[in-house]
């Protein structure tokens, strides 16, 4: 029983370096990571969970720390030629009564016995290796004094590891200049390649690459190790074609666990996973997902370091990785120490530390991208690793109510930028053109400004000229301005800005905000020099297709005849342009509408003013009516219509769903002829009332007017449609001779 006491005493005794190293330095790196603001402090059972962590490492690792504990005392004894008696307990007498001295020691031992007058000593530095010391006389005598300085013997010199081979310096260095090649020369035909592979694999730990293979030209001193890890083990089912035994699953189990917690609780090779771990945590915990991890840890320190991060928090994570930096610095230190001198020893112990400490500390600041993005309905400057991780956010104080569609598409993306400066600038001028308009837009062989009308030759030169609005025309050049970029952001990027402009300026010159009318926008003109090369803040000229012998300017136009718009309609339905618009309701009983399903715009609260002319539909159009209507486009089942019957009564509908109700009517026209033997004008318009109702009111000639408020809930989400509905014949066709809708 005693001695049981004993051997966990010792064993206890032996563990305490181990895990004092550790514990302490997972303590320290916890206080200084969170006081450079590397991570927040965890709870308080995340911390006492970090540290019982770093006890249980300590513990796993306690004979490696010893070993290199007694080759650090030894080097030092060595060095300083002070040679200490250390102390002998029970269990090493105990030893030595079998002739074996198993363990450590320094110095030189005096033992004197009392069989004969013999006296042994034994000078050395003892290595963790047994020995067999043939031993007489009582050795539970008390030892002598040790000799004055001038008796002792001079220490022995320290064993260096042998001089690798050539070969091994050979095969090292050339290893090391391939990985220099691939991956530091981008002139290297498959450098990319290898970049980027390595990158996904280890982060920014990829350009450390070539480096590695020059530690193992001159390998450090092996330490004590357990049994050898068998590469046979895990192919038995492949190579025997039979299972595991449980031995041989304990034998696998154990070798292995005892490979990793020398390779990373000892080696250099645990520096390198601590420090990809340490750069995946402080760099915000990329995801692997949006390819921010290849330039953090990679994904080995993503692996390594996310279920430390969900089990004890990035703060705890990152102490518990630099307490295992720190304790594998230790023994590599005490080793290099010992084959080559404590002052070498010092120097592997700060570089083991500071350089990837270091690196890792820095990179929590340096090294990210800057993205223009929108967070929360704000526009923002991100700095991160990809547009969706986050390290910081600068508000740019714009929101993102308002702006147009290809602009907040852009911005969720996320636009590379410099800096904040930078994104704030770029962000105000696409939510603004007019801070960064331009005087001119030079072509190919023309020039264009904003207000100017347009025609070309077409074919092949596509050459434009000047031509005056109030005659035939092509186009009406919108905005002229700078895209705000000073770097190149890519054809993408720069697409997508022109349009998104193209678009914010599309209100200021029409009247109407983009989205709030049928009217597009033509594909914005690039500079021709920009496909040659790129040049900083190009200028380029959006543009609206013509829809009439005048101008577009201030107008207000939300619908036109002429636009170029789809008009398709609903089944039962047809629709052509040719020089005028024809509706065509090829069954009975349907009511088609132009624009269809297809133009799916709604103006909430939006009021409109509708100019119409209306071909006669024939005597054989039976019980048909003509007219316009403002639907909303989500679903156009709701809305009002303004329909002429045959009778020429203009008759004023609410639709919802299936239900129609009649809300008023014109009285008959006075020297007017119906829609079915001539030509109808109708002026109709909706728009919301103060009170929160819709007005509806209706004029055609032959005296006749239709006005309604409806205040039962009334339909508010609107936008101009033309009507036919057919009520009896099919094959009945609406021609269109004017069609011209504007914002009230």
């Amino acid at each position: 029983m005693l001695a049981a006491v004993s051997e966990v005493g010792r064993r206890v005794r032996g563990a305490l370096p181990a895990v004092g190293l550790l514990t302490l330095a997972t303590a320290a790196m916890l206080g200084v990571s969170t006081l450079l603001g590397f991570a927040p402090a965890p709870a308080a059972w995340r911390i006492a969970l970090t540290l019982v962590a770093a006890g249980l490492l300590g513990i796993a690792a306690a004979d490696q720390v010893r070993a290199a504990l007694t080759d650090w005392q030894g080097a030092t004894a060595a060095e300083s030629g002070v040679h200490r008696r250390p102390r002998r307990g029970l269990i090493d007498l105990a030893g030595e009564l079998s002739g074996e001295r198993t363990g450590d020691w320094t110095g030189d031992r005096v033992l004197a016995g009392r069989l004969g007058d013999e006296e042994r000593t034994e000078t050395g530095i003892f290595t963790g290796r047994t020995r067999r010391v043939p031993t007489t006389g009582d050795l539970w005598g008390e030892p002598d004094e040790p000799p004055s300085r001038s008796e002792r013997p001079e220490p022995p010199a320290r064993g260096r590891p042998p001089r690798p081979s050539w070969m091994r310096i050979a095969v090292t260095t050339l290893i090391a200049a391939a990985l220099a090649a691939l991956l530091w020369v981008p002139q290297v035909p498959v450098s990319g390649v290898a970049r980027t592979a390595a990158q996904f694999v280890v982060g920014y730990g990829a350009f450390a690459l070539p480096v590695l293979p020059l530690l193992l030209a001159w390998p450090l001193p092996r330490l004590r190790r357990g049994p050898r890890w068998s590469w046979r083990l895990p192919l038995l089912p492949v190579a025997d074609r039979r299972l595991w035994t449980g031995a041989e699953l304990r034998e696998l189990a154990v070798t292995t666990l005892a490979f990793l917690r020398e390779r990373v609780l000892t080696r250099a090779s645990g520096i390198v996973l601590a420090t990809l771990g340490l750069l995946h945590l402080v760099r915000g915990n990329p995801n692997l997902l949006d390819g921010g991890t290849n330039r953090a840890g990679g994904l080995a320190g993503f692996l390594l370091a996310e279920p430390l991060r969900l089990l004890l928090a990035s703060g705890g994570a990152i102490a518990l990785l630099g307490g295992v930096l720190a304790g594998a610095a230790a023994v590599i230190a005490a080793s290099v120490g010992r084959a080559w001198g404590t002052v070498t020893g010092y120097s592997v112990l700060a570089v083991a530390l500071v350089v990837p400490l270091g690196l890792a500390g820095a990179s929590h600041w340096l090294g990210y991208e800057y993205y223009l993005r929108t967070q929360d309905g704000r526009v923002v400057v991100v700095a991160g690793l990809s547009p969706r991780h986050v390290q910081s956010v600068h508000d740019t104080s714009l929101r993102v109510d308002g702006m147009s569609p290809s602009l907040v598409a852009l911005l969720d993306k996320g636009l590379p930028v410099t800096g904040n400066d930078d994104g704030e600038r770029i962000a105000k001028a696409l939510a603004q053109p007019g801070t960064s308009a331009a005087e001119l837009y030079v072509g190919d062989q023309f020039e264009l400004k904003s207000g100017e009308c347009f025609d070309w030759i077409g074919g092949s030169s596509q050459l434009r000229y000047v031509a005056p609005c109030n005659g035939a025309h092509v186009g009406e050049v919108t905005f002229v301005g700078h895209l705000p970029f000073t770097v190149d952001p890519g054809k993408s990027a720069v697409d997508a800005a022109a349009k998104a402009m193209c678009e914010q300026s599309y209100g200021d010159y029409l009247g109407v905000p983009f989205g709030q009318s049928f009217l597009p926008l033509e594909a914005p003109l690039l500079p021709p020099a920009l496909e040659e090369g790129w040049h900083a803040r190009p200028v380029i000229a959006c543009w609206l297709g013509s829809v009439g012998p005048w101008t577009l300017k201030g107008t207000r136009t939300v619908a036109a005849l002429q636009q170029k718009t789809p008009w398709g309609a609903a089944g039962g339905c047809k629709i052509e342009v040719p020089d005028a618009l024809r509706v065509t309701a090829a069954q009975p009983g349907v009511r088609c509408l132009a624009p269809g399903p297809e133009q799916r715009l709604s103006v909430p609260g939006g009021g409109f003013a509708m100019d119409l002319e209306f071909a006669a539909i024939g005597k054989a159009a039976g019980g048909a009516k003509v007219g316009a209507g403002c639907f909303d486009g989500a679903n156009l089942t709701n809305g009002y219509s303004f329909e002429v019957a045959p009778d020429g009564v203009i008759e004023i509908w609410k639709h919802f769903a299936d239900q129609h109700a009649r809300l008023t009517a014109s009285a008959k026209p006075k020297n007017a002829g119906p829609p079915t033997t001539a030509s109808t004008p109708l002026q109709v318009t909706c728009k919301p009332t103060p009170d929160g109702g819709v007005e509806l009111t209706a004029f055609s000639t032959g005296s006749r007017k239709a006005s309604v408020v409806d205040k039962n809930a009334p339909i508010t989400s609107l936008s101009p449609r033309l009507v036919l509905a057919n009520a009896e014949a099919g094959g009945v066709v609406m021609t269109t001779m004017i069609f011209n809708a504007t914002r009230v």
